[in-house]
């Protein structure tokens, strides 16, 4: 379900948003944080006590083993760095990490892939938040059991139950990614019949992303040893169908990471691709159009041959536009990092100029949160030069463009709301532009951003729409008018909004209605549809369960005048939103 259609005509009419050049990110020195040698690997901006100011973990990951790193924020430029606690003392060979609400209970839960050493696989590490940033180890979980060479791990609710679920990555030994189903009580389960544990190659980074516009959240697996990436749509809770024929899915290269944005406002999600290899690779751009990819041979980020790894897009400028920062290692040498500025129209420029882009050494994972909360996104950056390298964050010091943050809570839908979609319109230099994010519990090899939904907004002085579409199903109309400041964003609370109905399966005639409503389903269905109608304040107002078949007539004689939300449901998934007027 999503509002791409309806926004596209406004988009058309969108020019170019002004480009700025001048970007602004002061390196920092703050004990431990930015002075500890380290062989790190992921980067996380992670509000772990939930007081509202982004926390920062790191794992490290030598062959002989270290124990990762967990800072919290004073909320004064200062962090204190955590020393006794169980996620701190693991003292092993850490690689990816994944933070988010896995039991619904208020707070971040994470797990911790390893790799494992001299042909032994290491078992992974499942931390409970005990509720006040402080986490307990559980090492009888189902997905802390196997012994594995992994690489990164992420969460989603692939099955639509609500909870959040956990897939990662294998490179060595047995290949096979694995998954397991959160089962809702604290306990997890191994799957493994769907065809996104199949496959039998090196993989290395995850992004669940709905890459086809139709509500649900695909699957995108990066693979290493010059072989293809890997795509799978997502065909309803727990059917997934792997996609060989797609652009992204047809190159051969050794992909690391991979990072997923709107980066040319049209309400899809644009893919970067991070390449490695020990004389360099390009790496690639691909602009999405309905779910079909073209890559960008000619971009400004496919130029270098380099060795890539991590990736984040993020609006550093904040005018209104995502902008790209690429980590590289593993040459010969000290290397650079890359950051590219985008124009607004998904054309990217490399900045030389700036401290974070003049960085040197071997950086892994990185990572964007407004740490000193000021509207502006700062950097992490996890760095393993020799294996013992400091890591850096840089404060984003820009001033002038106007921001706006939205901090999501699920209720219905998953805590954390992995999987969210969230838009904004604003009007930037006397255009109407909309932007989209998506909120995941990663964001790259090794990198996971902030919770928190950043949004640049230019010289924009108010926010015309919020709008979220929950995991669930449900897209929900928020006010938050007023730019420069943090809302939080709670299911159930907003106004449900209008869904173009040429993206679900069902239509509904007479429109308006008078009398008697019905629902046509687009294809016949095997089991009863339950078909709630709602006021725009989101009240219920009828529920009625459709006869097997493909129609239903719902009486809505007794309803006011005036605009009603209906909503249809199978088997606890909702199938789509459309709007009706009762005249």
């Amino acid at each position: 379900m999503n509002l791409k259609n309806t926004l596209i005509a406004l988009i058309l009419c969108v020019a170019p948003v002004a480009m700025n050049f001048a970007q602004s990110f002061q390196e920092t020195s703050i004990p431990d944080l930015t002075t500890t040698p380290s062989a790190s690997r992921s980067a996380n901006f992670v509000d772990v006590n939930g007081d509202g100011w982004d926390d920062i973990f790191i794992t490290n990951g030598p062959f002989a083993g270290q124990d990762n790193m967990l800072y919290i924020n004073n909320q004064n430029n200062t962090f204190t760095t955590v020393t006794v606690d169980d996620i701190v003392s693991d003292g092993d060979r850490s690689d990816g990490a994944s933070f988010a609400d896995a039991d619904n209970d208020g707070d971040l839960d994470v797990f911790v892939v390893t790799f494992g050493a001299s042909g032994v696989g290491k078992k992974n590490y499942f931390y409970r938040n005990n509720g006040d940033g402080s986490f307990t180890y559980e090492p009888t979980i189902a997905m802390g059991i196997p012994l594995t060479y992994s690489e990164m791990a992420t969460w989603i609710d692939a099955n639509d139950d609500q909870n959040l679920d956990l897939y990662f990555t294998n490179s060595v030994g047995s290949l096979q990614n694995m998954y397991f189903e959160n089962l809702g009580d604290g306990s997890f389960q191994q799957e493994t019949s769907l065809s996104i544990t199949d496959d039998v190659l090196a993989s290395r980074s995850i992004d669940w992303i709905d890459y086809d516009g139709d509500g649900d959240c695909d699957l995108f697996v990066t693979n290493e040893e010059g072989q293809t990436n890997s795509l799978f749509r997502n065909d309803g809770p727990d059917n997934f169908t792997q996609i060989f024929d797609s652009t992204i899915t047809l190159s051969f290269r050794n992909s690391a990471g991979s990072s997923w944005g709107d980066i040319d406002n049209d309400g899809d999600f644009d893919l970067f691709v991070a390449n490695y290899g020990s004389s360099g690779q390009a790496n690639q751009l691909y602009i999405n159009d309905n779910g079909t990819f073209t890559e960008d041979t000619a971009s400004a980020v496919a130029v270098p041959s380099t060795s890539s790894f991590g990736s984040s897009f993020a609006d550093v400028d904040n005018d209104g536009d995502l902008d790209l920062f690429v980590c590289n290692a593993f040459l010969a040498g000290q290397n650079n990092n890359f950051l590219y500025i985008n124009d607004g129209n998904g054309n990217f420029t490399q900045d030389t100029s700036s401290d974070l882009a003049n960085h040197s050494g071997w950086t892994f994972g990185c990572a964007f949160g407004d740490y000193n909360n000021d509207g502006w996104l700062d950097a992490l950056l996890a760095n393993t030069l020799s294996e013992n390298q400091t890591n850096s964050l840089y404060e984003n010091t820009g001033t002038g463009n106007n921001w706006v943050k939205l901090h999501c809570q699920g209720t219905d839908s998953n805590y954390s709301a992995v999987g969210a979609v969230v838009k904004i319109l604003a009007t930037i230099n006397g255009n109407p532009v909309w932007q989209t994010r998506k909120i995941a519990a990663s964001s790259g090899y090794c990198s996971q951003n902030s919770y928190t939904v950043h949004f640049g907004l230019g010289n924009s002085t108010s926010i015309d729409e919020v709008i979220v579409e929950w995991p669930v199903g449900t897209t929900e109309i928020f006010d938050a008018s007023t730019t420069n400041q943090t809302y939080d964003i709670i299911e159930g609370e907003g106004t449900l909004g209008n869904i173009d109905t040429t993206s679900i399966p069902f239509s509904v005639y007479p429109n308006p209605a008078a009398q008697e409503l019905t629902v046509q389903l687009k294809h016949g269905w095997s089991s009863d549809v339950e078909a709630i109608v709602y006021a725009t304040n989101g009240q219920k107002i009828i529920t009625s369960n459709t006869e097997q078949g493909n129609t239903k007539t719902i009486d809505v004689a007794g309803l006011s005048q005036g605009v009603y939300f209906i909503q249809l449901f199978s088997e606890n998934r909702i199938l789509g939103t459309a709007k009706f007027v009762k005249e």
